[in-house]
């Protein structure tokens, strides 16, 4: 009996110890390997080359300059064990452009390019040029030839479309098209209908002057759940943003601001008799009539932006890159790798990678482009 008890401790003992032992070597593993911040400068094929990372954004980021020429890159969530990611650059140039070729035996890098001393998107320079460096356009997503309800459907790019019909939603998708019902009657200004995480936030428009019930739209399924708010709001409040599925909104009314936490179905007043916050590059204080009277959507939640502005651009701290030359008339929403906005009545999406696809088309959306497509 007490030989046998030894033994379960011998062996509980050696159980713990190997467990220890396993801590030890993934703490030692993550001390050799875990990545640092760092900068460093090398040289190739004449192009002096700012390699950076950052542990932050999670992002490597590449400024290439040669005489007078300057190119720039940024790439996200990626992780290397090592650096100097570069190991040749080639440059091919016209009377007007010129593009680098990049090579890395980490990355697959899209070339880089300059028109008019302006960097610019590849798909942007001349067919001359496209076939000096190798490229052709390459047709992405899921490409469909059908009508909905007067929308003209050209490609899904693997995604979920919830188009506003005044009333509620199409629901849009390569193998779905249904409608989704809220309202009776017809609803032109939905300003404080918002995408947050999973869900879009919808208030009970037939509500009059404020709201205490809005329905939850679940975007992976298209179900729909009412939700009795805690607090009502007024109509005239203002969505300063979202951040880690958090709406934050200010209502003009009652000088409140609101998170609005809608996974856990939570109202969370934070504001108070001073001001509020906004997110601008991080939390900072706002007084209350700022909130309520000047713009202060929230600025830097991502590291990057897309802005209108002489056509279509893409801009990283202080560089930019020019994706179109013609202006959008709005941008719908944007994430790291994609862009999708509203050319008179059709929708389109950009990638640095793929460049422009058409999407679809709804006349509709020649007289009402606010809050009227949201992308899952």
């Amino acid at each position: 009996m007490v030989q046998s008890k030894m033994k379960k401790i011998k062996k509980r003992r050696r159980f713990i110890a190997f467990l220890c032992f396993l801590v030890l070597i993934g703490f030692l593993l993550y001390w050799i390997f875990r990545k640092e911040d760092y900068t460093i400068t090398y040289t190739e094929n004449d192009f002096q080359i700012e390699e950076t990372y950052s542990t932050e954004e999670n992002s490597y980021s590449f400024l290439l300059k040669k005489e007078d020429r300057e190119y720039f890159t940024v790439l996200f969530d990626r992780h290397f064990f090592s650096d100097h990611l570069i190991y040749q650059v080639e440059e091919f140039t016209t009377d007007t452009e010129s593009c680098v070729v990049l090579s890395s035996q980490k990355i697959r890098f899209m070339p880089l390019c300059l028109a008019n001393e302006e960097q610019v998107s590849f798909h942007l320079v001349s067919q001359e040029m496209k076939e000096q460096i190798g490229i052709s356009d390459e047709a992405f997503g899921q490409s469909v030839d059908m009508t909905y309800n007067n929308i003209s459907i050209s490609n899904t790019l693997y995604h979920t479309f919830y188009v506003w019909n005044y009333r509620g939603f199409y629901r849009i998708n390569a193998d779905t098209q249904e409608e989704i019902t809220l309202f009776q009657k017809d609803i032109y200004t939905p300003n404080l209908l918002t995408k947050v995480g999973d869900y879009l936030f919808i208030p009970d428009y037939e509500a009059n002057y404020y709201f205490q019930k809005a329905y939850l739209l679940n975007m992976k399924t298209g179900e729909v759940e009412t939700w009795s708010m805690p607090n009502s709001i007024y109509f005239d409040s203002i969505v300063l943003g979202v951040y880690e599925d958090s709406l934050y909104l200010v209502d003009r009314h009652e000088s409140v601001e609101w998170q609005i936490d809608v996974s856990n179905r939570q109202m969370t007043k934070v504001s108070t008799s001073e001001g509020g916050i906004t997110y601008q590059n991080g939390f900072v204080d706002v007084s209350m009539n700022r909130l309520m009277y000047q713009d202060n959507s929230f600025q830097g939640v991502l590291p990057i932006t897309y802005q209108i502005q002489d056509g279509l651009k893409y801009t990283y701290k202080d560089y930019s890159i020019q994706l179109l030359y013609n202006s959008p008339k709005s941008i719908v929403s944007y994430d790291m790798d994609w862009v999708y906005y509203l050319v008179d009545d059709s929708l389109y999406a950009y990638s640095l990678d793929y460049g422009e696809i058409f999407l679809m088309k709804y006349f509709e959306w020649n007289f009402n482009f606010t809050n009227v497509v949201f992308i899952y």
